[in-house]
Formats: structure tokens, sequence, C-alpha cells
């Protein structure tokens, strides 16, 4: 069953007098307990549409046109009081650079149990055992003793298990993560992880993960979208996209990944530059770096087509090939 429902999202954003698509048209749904991984490189619309789901665009962004159904609920049509009751408490969000979002100046237990006391509107003193249970759960030791403590006395790792459990505080049913290991080394990364998926288990959360990693993709999510210039390119679930990927684009970021069998010496790069946000082709958004680019994609976006079974593509190579 759907928890979430994005449908022909399109977040706009005006400058100097001329409108850039960010997300444009983004449609997808995510199941109650599924893990959703959108991918792309930087700028392809993730974040921005992430945004868009929990509402916090702001000037001189605006979502245009489309729908956000969560349990049903069109949450573009929400008001912000209705919005503030839903933000932390019944869907969540973690962001990949915990000490910018991270208060400075508040104690890291207080940080937590601030959204324990305004969504489940219980006492202070009950809220902080709740907070120090959370910060033990995520892996910070003695969270007793550390409840006072700032986030600047915390590492990198540290600090981004505290927006994990200021995020799980309340018992979301969906937890959007954009990019949560990003600023992580390797081995922090892989310790995150590993408490993300037993968290998501534990709590039987769904999840939206953005993310332009695809070992985090093979490692946590069940379907993937992979997004390029605002658009959804290709949509499947996690082995079809490693198995057989279709959109070129897709091939491309496959190739990207280093391979321990390959003695090449040089890296694989996708050729070209993404366009920028004002120059976007005429017909398919990857037509200036696609080395299967026909007339017709410099004409004409394609749609997204459902090629074989839970397998769907932006790409004119099969809208052709389906006679369309």
């Amino acid at each position: 069953m759907s928890l979430l429902k994005v449908k022909d999202l399109k977040t706009y954003f005006s400058i100097d007098k001329e409108l850039i698509p960010a997300a444009d048209g983004v449609g997808f749904e995510i199941n109650k307990g599924e893990v959703i991984a959108l991918v792309g490189e930087s700028g392809s619309g993730k974040s921005v549409t992430a945004l868009s789901i929990m509402k916090l665009i702001r000037e001189p962004g605006k979502i245009v046109a489309g729908e956000v159904l969560f349990n049903e609920e069109n949450l573009i049509n929400k008001t912000e009081k209705e919005m503030c009751n839903i933000r932390g408490n019944k869907i969540s969000m973690i962001y990949q650079d915990p000490m910018s979002t991270l208060n400075p100046m508040i104690p890291i237990g207080d940080q937590i149990k601030e959204a324990i006391v305004i969504h489940q509107r219980i006492k202070k003193a009950e809220a902080k055992k709740q907070a120090i249970k959370m910060m033990e759960l995520v892996g910070i030791p003695d969270g007793a003793r550390r409840y006072n403590d700032y986030p600047s006395q915390f590492s990198g790792g540290m600090r981004q298990r505290i927006m994990i459990a200021m995020a799980l505080a309340c018992g979301p049913q969906l937890l959007i993560a954009d990019e949560p290991t990003t600023a992580l080394d390797v081995t922090v990364q892989a310790e995150v992880l590993e408490l993300l998926r037993n968290l998501i288990k534990e709590y039987n959360m769904s999840v939206l993960l953005i993310t332009h990693d695809l070992g985090v993709v093979a490692e946590m999510a069940d379907r993937v979208c992979v997004m390029y210039c605002g658009k959804i390119m290709e949509e499947t679930n996690k082995n079809n996209l490693f198995r057989n990927p279709l959109n070129p684009y897709t091939k491309g970021l496959m190739k990207c990944i280093p391979r321990t069998d390959d003695q090449t010496d040089v890296l694989y790069t996708i050729g070209g530059n993404v366009p920028h946000t004002s120059d976007y082709p005429k017909g398919c958004r990857f037509s200036t770096r696609c080395a299967e680019v026909m007339e017709i994609c410099r004409e004409e976006m394609p749609s997204l087509t459902q090629v074989e079974e839970n397998h769907l593509v932006r790409c004119w190579l099969y809208n052709q090939r389906e006679g369309r």
C-alpha cells in the first residue's frame, strides 16, 4: 500500500524574471516499509524534490503544480500550521551536513527533546528520558552524561547519529535522508548505514534516500529513481538497475563506478557537462551528452514509458521500439 504518492510535481525558481524548472513533472510512489533511492548528479533536482515534499521551498522557489499525497492527503494544500504538525512527527528528514542543521548553542539532548515535547505533548522530564533513550539507541554511549554536551563536542559521525535520533524521536512513518553519509569517511559511513538499516527495520519506516553514491543504493534501496535535470529518467527495482540499466544516462552512471577487475588507468566519465537550468535542450535533456542521440531526441521530450514489468524509462530508443 502506498504511503506517499508524488504526482507531476513542478517546483520552479524565479530568477531574473525567468522561471527555472528545478523539479519538472516528478512522480513516484513509496510503499509502506519501502526504501526508494533518488539518484543523480548534483543539480539534478533531488533535494528540491525532497524539500517540496516537506513544503520547505522558500522564495524565489515555488511549487507551481502537482500533488504530494501522504496517506491520501495532499500536502500541497496544507497550511503551515498543519505542516508543522507533520514535520518531525509523521515525516522526518536527515540532512547531509549536521553541523549546519544542529544549533551550536543548544545541548544536543535538548534539541532531541524539543521534537518530543512539541509533538507528543508530554512533560519535559519524560521527554528527557526518551531523548536519552534515543541517544543510546543510535549508538551514543552514556547518553545521560552527554545529554548536556554541545554539537562541537562530537565527531562528524556522532553528529550524524544525533541527527538520526532527532529524526526518529517521534517514530515517523516516512524518513527523508538527504545524502546522510556524504560528509563522513568510509568507515564511519558504513557504521551509519548499518545503523539506518537496523532502525528502518525496527521502526518499519518508509524511506526516501537521496544520494549520488550507487554503493549506498546497492546497500540500502529496494527501488531506484534516476533523475537528470529535473526529470526522472528511469525507475525500477535495485536488481534491475544494476543488472539491466536502459537509459543511456543510467548506463553512464554505472560505467563511472570503479571496478577492481578493471585495469585501465583512466576512470570513465560521462562526456560534456550538465546544462544550466536556464539552458535546457529543447528535447531530451540528456541529448547534449548522449552517445546514442537521434534527431528526435533533440526535438521532443520522451515520456516515461514502461518497457517491462516494474521498469520505466524516459528514452526515445524504447518509445520508438514500442511504436510510440
